[in-house]
């Protein structure tokens, strides 16, 4: 009998993946078979789903191996001691990666099967946290996978889930106990998926590009009139068929937590959720004030004399786009709250629009801790003087004569920042210097301390400027950017960081490779080739 089993993932980022894959190609020779390890944290989402995801990673160079074939390899003892001793001490969870010759995709031996066996009871009877053994096979371009986790006697194992891209895409698991229709398991062995047979996953890579398009405008037409017909909801996504099947399937899987739902927040919400996204986590503990309705969209007096919470406005944004199927937790308290921060944990997307640095922080702390996509939102609105079509200069208080003799003027300049710091590390929001530390403790200071800060200067007593269509530049072009890092054709694998400026209405791209950062304390990452 064929038991129900749970959902257990690996989720490398897709840089460590390609750094570690290359280093790996790199010591090969000869299509001799090669090792590799990550050492991993996990996260229990739920009864149901565990997740693994990586803290470092090492590649054994041909002077650690005792024996190195086509047919088998063993790393020196000293090594491979020292190695484990290093790692898992501190708690992680060992995955172990080997290749065989080959390109098609591999499966693994019966010598797989009793080594592996073996390997799973030595690190339980050897070490006091007792790590978890996940093992995994490629063929020897590592470009076909397949993975298992062993329990910690070492007599079974279960498939694993294996990612590396920026975001998960949910395996169809076929239940036997609810299946309609037998044909529905015949995939499956017989003897059970879980315990001895495996499928391959298939490659994350072809996934993110399975974008099929439509053959003609005909199939197109011919479908949303049949929908119409049905009256499905589906219809309002017709004419976003040209992107494929796959990005609206994705779309409507992901879990994002949307970190304050103010003036940037609604509006990425509206824009993001008539993309497809159904599924949100809402925090934000304010309510709507009448300073709001400048720019929150669909916002009300009645709303703003009621004192709405945001998180029901934006709510009811969502809810207002679909018939049914909208899954939206409201959250009313500020991120620090273990709700909130249990919700982050588990959702595949994390969105900061917040106007304050502390938040910002909190949310980049915990991005990294569970290793989820984190995009950060903001804008700026300053005044400056300068003289009527010049250059502008610092402001500066002068006198109105002197202003009027100089010929000088207020010039708005406003600014819309949209920044994904890598998945999994390498710089961050604090070591990029997107938010200011010093500025991010003294918000999360005591109410007295806050008021001493305001006094000396060091924080603003007034909420900054905004208006609507600089947020929804911002916003809108947050959504663009994430429709491409889930479709695949927008390579962010080393961050972004966007900038526009207005009135020259250009965006500034930043070198990524400027803000990289090993030595960050939030964010700086261990890896290795020995």
């Amino acid at each position: 009998m064929i038991q129900k089993s749970s959902n257990i993932s690996l989720h490398i980022p897709p840089l460590m993946w390609q750094q570690f894959r290359q280093m790996m190609l790199n010591t090969q020779t000869a299509g001799e078979e090669i090792i590799g390890f990550f050492f991993c944290k996990h996260h229990q989402i739920s009864e149901t789903r565990l997740r693994y995801f990586p803290k470092t990673w090492v590649v054994p160079t041909n002077s650690c191996y005792e024996h190195q074939s086509t047919t088998g390899l063993v790393l020196k003892q000293e090594f491979h001691l020292y190695l484990l001793k290093t790692y898992l001490e501190d708690g992680y969870d060992l995955v172990h990666i080997h290749t065989h010759p080959g390109f098609d995709t591999p499966c693994f031996s019966t010598v797989d099967d009793r080594h592996e066996s073996e390997y799973a009871q030595f690190l339980t009877t050897n070490f006091e946290k007792q790590p978890r053994l996940i093992s995994g096979i490629f063929n020897e371009s590592l470009q076909k996978p397949n993975f298992r986790i062993w329990n910690q006697l070492g007599s079974s194992f279960e498939e694993v889930d294996f990612y590396s891209s920026w975001f998960e895409r949910r395996q169809k698991r076929c239940d036997p106990a609810s299946a309609t229709d037998a044909r529905e398991c015949a995939p499956r062995e017989a003897e059970g998926r879980r315990q001895k047979a495996f499928v391959t996953p298939t490659s994350q890579l072809a996934q993110d590009r399975d974008l099929t398009l439509p053959k003609s405008q005909t199939i197109l037409d011919e479908k949303a009139m049949k929908l119409e017909q049905t009256g499905s909801s589906d219809v309002m996504f017709a004419r976003q068929e040209i992107f494929g099947n796959a990005l609206q399937e994705k779309l409507n899987e992901l879990t994002v937590t949307l970190i304050g739902c103010g003036g940037i927040g609604s509006v990425f919400a509206e824009v993001f959720g008539r993309l497809g996204v159904k599924n949100w986590v809402l925090i934000d503990h304010d309510c709507l004030e009448t300073t709001n309705l400048n720019r929150m969209p669909g916002a009300t007096w009645e709303m703003a004399e009621q004192q709405l919470p945001k998180v029901e406005y934006v709510k009811q944004l969502i809810q207002q786009i679909y018939r049914m199927n909208a899954n939206v937790k409201t959250i009313p308290t500020t991120i620090e709250n273990e709700l909130a921060t249990q919700e982050i944990g588990a959702s595949d997307l994390i969105v900061v629009a917040t106007d304050n640095h502390y938040s910002r922080q909190v949310a980049q702390e915990l991005a990294l801790k569970y290793m989820r996509p984190l995009v950060c939102l903001g804008t700026h609105i300053e005044i400056r003087r300068q003289k009527a079509g010049g250059r502008g200069q610092k402001d500066e208080e002068l006198s109105v004569s002197t202003l009027q003799r100089e010929n000088l003027v207020d010039i708005p300049r406003m600014y819309s920042r949209i920044t994904i710091p890598p998945l999994g590390g390498g710089w961050c929001l604090m070591c990029g210097n997107i938010i200011n530390s010093q500025m991010a403790a003294l918000e999360s200071a005591p109410r007295e301390i806050e008021q001493v800060a305001q006094y000396a200067g060091y924080m603003e007593g007034i909420d900054a400027p905004a208006v609507f269509w600089l947020n929804s530049i911002c916003a809108s072009t947050a959504v663009g950017i994430i429709q491409g890092m889930v479709s695949g054709f927008l390579d962010i694998d080393a961050g972004l960081d966007w900038i526009y400026k207005f009135p020259e209405s250009k965006w500034y791209k930043t070198d990524t490779d400027y803000l990289v950062n090993t030595d960050c304390y939030f964010c700086g990452a261990e890896v290795q080739a020995d």
